[in-house]
């Protein structure tokens, strides 16, 4: 899987938004570098490749995501009907970004739920992690947990469904 054009706007759109001074994400075959500074990025710069090549990031970005983007939009549009069709009723929480689907805290550690456990509405059910930043997701229903949508580690699409909570009566 690659990132589409779609989820790479999306990433300029958060750096923007940010107060950060520069940002690189690697996805597949995919790479993004973007800074404020107009100096290569440092964790770029720290894996010792030479200064030049993040002036070339952009066009590899350009010329990495159309092609890609081909497959996996024909893929998702096809497993999207197929997924929405798998979900049952009730209170879906919906991803807040592009990101990584976790669902605990860290590696080893149990997850924040599991399908039947009870929830309250401002308990943590997962974390979406976008460039190593965690965005913890809340329940926002009190209820029973009825769906996990995504697998552990996935990479999932801004308004995509995570979980499903059947609210209490």
């Amino acid at each position: 899987m690659s990132l589409s054009p779609d989820d790479v706007k999306v990433l300029v759109q958060a750096f923007e938004a940010s107060d950060w001074d520069e940002m690189s994400v690697r996805f597949g075959d995919t790479a993004l570098e973007l800074t404020r500074t107009g100096r290569p990025p440092t964790a770029h710069a720290a894996s010792g490749a030479p200064a030049a090549p993040p002036a070339a990031a952009p066009a590899a970005v350009a010329a990495a995501a159309p092609a890609p983007a081909a497959a996996p939009s024909t893929a998702n549009s096809a497993a999207a009907p197929a997924a929405a069709a798998n979900i049952p009723d009730g209170h879906v929480i919906s991803a807040p970004s592009l990101g990584l689907f976790w669902r605990s805290p860290q590696p080893g550690a149990p997850a924040f739920v599991e399908v039947g456990q009870h929830v309250n509405a401002e308990d943590t059910v997962c974390i979406v992690e976008v460039m190593k930043l965690m965005n913890h997701v809340k329940a926002g229903a009190t209820g029973t947990v009825a769906a996990i949508v995504p697998g552990n580690g996935e990479m999932v699409e801004f308004g995509v469904p995570l979980v499903v909570i059947t609210p209490d009566a």
